[in-house]
């Protein structure tokens, strides 16, 4: 039981200082620090096994991977393709709720930090012709901002989970995709639906939007087809892309500079650092095996944790990467027991993003409120019931697919 206890005050020092805002790349350098002590990994141990992180294959393919896409993301927004795709698909759409949301959506396949407040002018000039209050276009906006994260494969979070239980990514995307289907039914439902069909008033110029919406996202089609379909490495895929990409745009020199300014955020790269380095800590100490001793494979204390453990972190962090960083290392024997049991790993990711979506402390949340000078009291009336429509068919995949 002491080990138990042992690993309960790591978890309990890491809450503490996520509530007082720790930065969470330190929190969880601490979390290793502290597992380190209480486990008695020894000062070579402890040294060795950061040596090994940091010069470690699975660490630097995370760090490499994700700098690229925040660089990419960066490149696609000063190559001006986000408003040239908003533009063509707004032709293309004939029903001016859905073209209302389309830049929120868009937004969405870019992780992009406060990505949300970009897309957010897009929607308050789409919802003039509806009589919407400040909250609805606050829902609007961020919920379908983040209706992709459950499986797109550029998502740190993602990434983040792959590297930990060692699942491909494209198994991951692949079994995790239903609950975008239903985030997206959840936002029509919720959403879209209470809001009346008015025709659009303006000639749609098809040929011309299909050719620029091509034009705009012929880069981002790669990606899926040689992640999703053919399986290659998303390193190696981002690698590529974002170079032909440069290679192809004129930018300014400034703009340049600001797209790898973006990408090379050292909060991030550490954060990145300290996952894989409290994962180490974990796994090298023996400390979360002792889980074990006092949870039921079968049992409801088991399907609590795979619950409360992310929803929690989810919630206090409000960074999605965060919450996987800081759970799933905790929960692997769990994952991994009689070989890979992805509904635990999907049922623990949803439960962590449903804390993500609904913690006040999300910056796409705060943005997004503070651009439509809303209260939070009338976000969460709107916002909380798709988050348990979602939640709740995550529960269900849970036990259909357990094993």
């Amino acid at each position: 039981m002491l080990p138990v206890l042992y690993l309960f005050i790591v978890v309990i020092v890491i809450v503490i200082l996520i509530k007082f805002r720790v930065d969470i790349g330190a929190v969880l350098f601490i979390g290793a620090v502290l597992s380190g002590i209480l486990f008695k990994i020894g000062f070579k141990g402890f040294f060795l096994t950061l040596f090994n992180t940091v010069t470690g294959k699975d660490t630097l393919t995370l760090v490499g991977t994700v700098i690229l896409i925040m660089y990419f993301g960066a490149l696609l927004e000063k190559r001006g393709d986000l408003s040239r795709m908003v533009e063509s698909l707004r032709s293309l759409i004939q029903d001016n709720r859905l073209t209302m949301v389309i830049p929120s959506t868009i937004m969405g396949l870019l992780p992009m930090p406060g990505g949300a407040l970009i897309s957010a002018p897009m929607l308050k000039e789409g919802a003039k012709e509806f009589n919407l209050n400040s909250a609805q276009k606050t829902y609007l906006n961020y919920w379908f901002r983040h209706i992709w994260e459950y499986f797109w494969p550029l998502y740190p979070g993602l990434i983040v989970a792959s590297t930990i239980t060692a699942v491909p990514i494209f198994v991951l995307a692949r079994f995790m995709f239903p609950l975008t289907m239903v985030a997206i039914l959840a936002g029509l439902v919720f959403g879209l639906r209470r809001i009346p069909f008015i025709p659009p008033s303006f000639p749609s110029k098809k040929a011309t939007a299909m050719k620029n919406l091509f034009l705009s996202v012929w880069h981002i089609l790669i990606i899926i087809i040689l992640v999703l379909a053919f399986k290659i490495n998303v390193l190696f895929v981002m690698a590529s892309i974002s170079l032909l990409v440069t290679i192809l745009t004129r930018i300014k020199k400034t703009n340049w500079k600001w797209a790898i300014k973006q990408a090379l955020t050292y909060k991030t790269i550490i954060l990145l650092f300290s996952v894989m380095f409290f994962k180490a800590i974990l796994i090298n100490t023996q400390a979360v095996n002792s889980l074990r001793e006092v949870l039921s494979p079968e049992g409801a204390s088991l399907w609590f944790l795979l619950f409360i453990a992310p929803f929690l972190v989810g919630f206090l962090t409000g960074v999605n990467h965060a919450y996987v960083g800081v759970s799933f290392p905790i929960l692997l024997p769990f994952f991994l027991q009689s070989g890979v049991n992805l509904a635990y790993i999907m049922f623990a990711y949803a439960s962590g993003f449903a804390g993500i979506l609904l913690s006040p402390v999300h910056l796409c949340l705060v943005l997004t409120k503070e651009y439509f000078k809303a209260e939070f009291n009338q976000i969460y009336k709107i916002l909380i019931p798709p988050v348990i429509f979602v939640w709740l068919f995550a529960l269900l995949m849970f036990f259909l697919y357990k094993q």
